[in-house]
């Protein structure tokens, strides 16, 4: 058994901090603790609210936006270890158990008396982890073709829009047909259903700043709160209550 490592550390980023495509040797666990992080990589972009934390592969090249003041725990690990993990960026529900672990990997960190005891809690972690994986419910998919990601780069800067779909094909310089296609065939959605993801996830990226239920329905384009609590229900099983209830206890009481 080869002994396993962890560089832990609790880390603060402001209000709208930005961090340009990069990529680590290690493989990098991002647990968050408050705030939200939003992880882009080629296939699309991994959205980690407080509840859920963000896989990155070793050599994975990836950019990090961070829309509010945010905390973080990131724990890193060498190849070898992130050799039993997804080969793609991921999200993993973050239980007690797991935050408490990585909290206790951050206070032995300084202590240098007690590289076997963070071994220990290296291996919890790593235990805790690959009973975590969760479905992909909050990437947005980006897909590869130029023409589509056109098409994706109108749609997150004016997610409030009722774009019509002619003109989002013109402003992307192809065809309505061709654009139809691309959706499904490099996202798996229609170009309906992906716009409804999207919204969604941005959805849950305000819910966790805090903001009121109403405010992020009107905000994102919907006609009244019931119409955005059934499309949200649809889509995570869950009204948005109860599911901000479900990854973190704060963030329930929402107006």
């Amino acid at each position: 058994m080869f002994p396993v490592s962890v560089d832990a550390v609790a880390i603060h980023h402001v209000a709208g901090s930005a961090i340009s495509s990069h990529a680590h040797d290690s493989g990098q666990l991002l647990l968050v603790s408050s705030g939200t992080v939003k992880i882009t990589a080629t296939e699309g972009f991994w959205l980690a609210p407080p509840g859920l934390a963000v896989w990155v592969p070793p050599q994975v090249m990836h950019a990090a936006f961070y829309s509010e003041a945010s905390a973080l725990i990131n724990l890193q690990f060498s190849p070898a270890f992130a050799a039993d993990f997804p080969q793609h960026c991921s999200l993993l529900a973050v239980s007690n158990l797991l935050r408490e672990l990585a909290r206790e990997a951050v206070r032995l960190q300084t202590t240098t008396t007690e590289t076997a005891t963070l071994e220990l809690v290296a291996r919890l972690i790593i235990h805790q982890s690959k009973c975590a994986w969760q479905s992909a419910g909050l990437f947005v998919p980006h897909g590869n073709d130029r023409r589509l990601r056109a098409a994706i780069d109108i749609l997150k800067n004016s997610p409030e829009q009722d774009v019509n779909f002619d003109h989002l094909a013109q402003q992307a310089l192809t065809s309505s047909r061709t654009l139809a296609r691309l959706f499904v065939s490099e996202t798996g959605m229609t170009f309906r259903r992906w716009r409804e993801h999207l919204r969604i996830v941005l959805a849950i990226d305000r819910l966790s700043r805090g903001q009121s239920i109403t405010q992020t329905a009107l905000e994102l384009g919907y006609q009244s709160v019931s119409s955005f609590t059934t499309l949200f229900t649809r889509t995570l099983g869950h009204p948005p209550r109860k599911y901000m209830e479900l990854l973190h206890p704060q963030l329930a009481d929402l107006n």
